[in-house]
This record gives structure tokens, C-alpha cells and sequence, in this order.
């Protein structure tokens, strides 16, 4: 699984997500992981990483920030420490997260994505969401140089963003020839040495808006079963 900040964030810190349903699935995925009962190894990219801290950050210091004081209260300096060392033991050496470097083979990679991300419009209702960000953009890349490592049906992406998860969609899904003429996707395998088609992709888990039954079937069950954690973790 290559985590996206979000659902990581929301393990640690309930409050920085309204979604209570993507919160109880982040906590059943990790608890799951962390007791032993899921074969399932976490990737986090190390631009996360930071995001994760800045999440942090966020709920501590900023008392300006509309965002953060509708929802909920600034966190006290203990809770933000307790919070700050859980996640770096989770990531120290691998631990429980395997802190993903960001590779130049990454940045190449996106030669296969962006285009794809700014040429379709994804709607919501009757709105068009702008383009996912360069960060999304990434995590796709990433996403594609660990399904060739691992298999494309033995990787997922796993976020509550839904411009990440349509982007990512929509390029497994079966784009005209002419469109990818367009999009200049020889360029494309030209930079990367990869060429286009749906299965270069991992798949893709939003646990924001995925069914159950979308769930099951990457999973193989859902909801995972979860054994007693090895020790505490504390999460807020």
C-alpha cells in the first residue's frame, strides 16, 4: 500500500478529516498491519512525510487558521509530542511505514500522469475540480515504479482525496488512441522507458468513497481482522 498524507494524518490525528467513515477505516487498514493479522506492507513517499508533520504543526500552532479552530481545539504541547513521537518511531527504520524516497525515476514519471491530470476535466456533481496537485501527480509515479517491482494488481494507492483517486481511474481506464496522440504519451515512454496502458497503474483505494464491495475486492476482506496491538499507540 503507497499512503497518501491525508489517511496517514487522520491514523494519528482524528480531527484533521471530517470523514468519520474514512477515520474508521484508516484505523481498521493500520491496526490490522500493526497487529499482524495483514500481509500488507506501508509505503509513505517522504514528501508525506513532511506533510504529516506540517499536519502537526497545523493543529498546534495555528490559532489563525479558520480551518483548524471550526473543527476542533489547538492541541497542547504534550498531545503534540506524544503525536509527533509516535509517527517517528512508526517510521524510524522502517518500523511500521517504510519511508519512500522521492527518485528521479519518480519525477520522470510524471510525464505519464500530468498529462492525463490537466487534459480531463473530473467533475463532482455539477462542479469541475481543478487538477490534482504535482504532489498527486507524484504519488501516481511512484505508484507505477512499485507495481513494476511488485505487480500492478499487488499495489494500491490509498487516499481520501478524491481528485487523486479520479486521476488515477482515469488513466486505467481505456483512453482513444488519437487522445494519447494528443497527449504526446510516445514522448512520454521516450522519457520513462514505460509505455502507456491501463495496467502500469496500481490500483486505487479512496477510503473516503469506496464501496465495501470495492474494498473486498482489493483486500480480498474487508473489514480486515485485528488482533491485540503489540504495544500502545497513542492517537488523538
Amino acid at each position: 500500500m503507497l499512503l497518501d498524507a491525508n489517511v496517514t494524518a487522520a491514523y494519528y490525528l482524528a480531527a484533521c478529516h471530517q470523514s468519520s467513515r474514512m477515520k474508521a477505516r484508516i484505523s481498521n487498514l493500520f491496526d490490522s498491519v500493526r497487529s499482524g493479522k495483514a500481509d500488507i506492507f506501508l509505503y509513505l513517499p517522504n514528501f508525506c512525510v513532511a506533510e504529516v508533520f506540517s499536519v502537526f504543526m497545523k493543529y498546534r500552532f495555528g490559532r489563525w487558521n479558520r480551518r483548524v479552530v471550526k473543527h476542533t481545539r489547538l492541541l497542547k504541547h504534550t498531545v503534540y509530542k506524544k503525536l509527533v513521537e509516535q509517527f517517528e518511531s512508526d517510521i524510524k527504520n522502517g518500523r511500521f511505514i517504510y519511508h519512500y524516497e522521492l527518485s528521479r525515476y519518480h519525477v520522470l514519471g510524471i510525464n505519464l500522469v500530468a498529462p492525463i491530470n490537466h487534459y480531463f476535466q473530473i467533475k463532482r456533481k455539477q462542479n469541475v475540480l481543478p487538477p490534482a496537485g504535482t504532489f498527486d501527480d507524484l504519488i501516481i509515479s511512484m505508484g507505477i515504479h512499485l507495481a513494476r517491482i511488485h505487480g500492478h494488481d499487488r499495489v494500491a494507492v490509498v487516499t481520501a482525496d478524491r481528485r487523486l483517486s479520479d486521476v488515477l481511474t482515469k488513466c486505467q481506464s481505456s483512453i482513444p488512441a488519437s487522445t494519447l496522440k494528443k497527449l504526446r504519451m510516445d514522448f512520454a515512454e521516450t522519457r520513462t522507458g514505460i509505455q502507456f496502458q491501463p495496467d502500469i497503474f496500481p490500483e486505487c483505494v479512496n477510503l473516503a468513497t469506496d464501496t465495501n464491495t470495492h474494498l473486498q475486492k482489493v483486500f480480498s476482506t474487508w473489514p480486515l481482522p485485528v488482533g491485540p496491538l503489540p504495544e500502545p499507540v497513542y492517537r488523538r
